[in-house]
């Protein structure tokens, strides 16, 4: 795990940075093997080109290429000696806090690459600009505040640029009222219990709720159901651990909560379309 580390402004939960720097100060393997950061990173790419994995998915890279590394990601990268790209970090706790739709936008299931058209590109770099501006500049007493409202802004651009470009009409990418507010406290949920239950009905009850409701407010606003996203998230942490680290697969398949590893094997096949054992040798699902 890459801890926070910065060294400028090291008091704050923000520190912006470039693709250059942080080759500098770091050797080349510990970039292009598989890593995780313990904190929020959004990079925009600037020039070049590069292919980026995160949690398993690779994403090809260019000019306009913005991507969200969200904290525990399994990332990896290869990029071209030329590529250099802007660089925001901060912490789970720097950011303010938004309406309720706001809390989904650095879901670990939900989208963490865009190719910006040169309107949104041309947007977000100012606000960029307005943050680099602020972060360089010495403190006069209200310089995290500026930076935590600056920061905002940008996590809303994203917002608005994520609901621009999804068009799926079975879900709502702006969820409010009764429903979004349950989505985000299931989403929390989820995330606390994933490793020791993917039953709805043991979800529904610690929300207090019926599993009808809670499945029609999954369906609203991810568009799917309730199921999917438990099994998505197990999904995801099962890879992360084959390719993040050299546990046996007996052994992820307890700490997931299988108590039989022909059960996980049969799970992971039917999410993933390989076995544990194939996608931990390399093999991209995506070909």
């Amino acid at each position: 795990m890459v801890p926070y580390t910065p060294t400028l402004r090291p008091g704050i939960g923000l520190a912006m940075t470039s693709l250059s720097e942080v080759r500098m100060k770091l050797c080349l393997n510990s970039t292009t093997v598989p890593h995780r950061l313990a904190f929020h990173q959004l990079m925009l790419v600037g020039e070049g080109t590069g292919d980026f994995t995160i949690d398993s998915v690779r994403y090809p890279c260019r000019a306009g290429s913005l991507l969200w590394i969200r904290p525990n990601q399994v990332i990896q990268f290869a990029v071209a000696s030329d590529m250099e790209a802007r660089l925001v970090m901060f912490t789970e706790t720097f950011p303010l806090r938004l309406r309720a739709h706001m809390e989904m936008l650095d879901d670990v299931l939900r989208p963490c690459h865009w190719q910006l058209c040169d309107d949104d590109l041309d947007t977000f770099g100012r606000v960029l600009d307005l943050m680099q501006e602020e972060f360089e500049r010495p403190d006069q007493g209200l310089g995290e505040d500026i930076l935590k409202h600056l920061l905002a802004v940008t996590l809303l651009h994203i917002d608005q640029m994520c609901r621009g470009h999804d068009r799926d009409p079975a879900r709502s990418d702006t969820p409010s009222g009764e429903n979004g507010e349950l989505f985000v406290r299931f989403r929390r949920e989820l995330e606390g219990s994933y490793r020791t239950t993917r039953l709805v009905e043991d979800y529904a009850a610690a929300l207090n709720c019926t599993p009808r409701t809670l499945s029609r407010a999954c369906r609203i606003v991810a568009g799917t159901s309730t199921k999917d996203l438990i099994d998505a998230r197990v999904a995801l942490e099962a890879k992360r651990l084959l390719v993040h680290t050299d546990l046996p697969v007996g052994t992820i398949a307890r700490q997931l909560g299988f108590t039989e590893v022909t059960n996980f094997g049969k799970f992971f096949a039917r999410r993933v379309n390989m076995t544990p054992g194939t996608f931990r040798r390399g093999v991209d699902p995506q070909n």
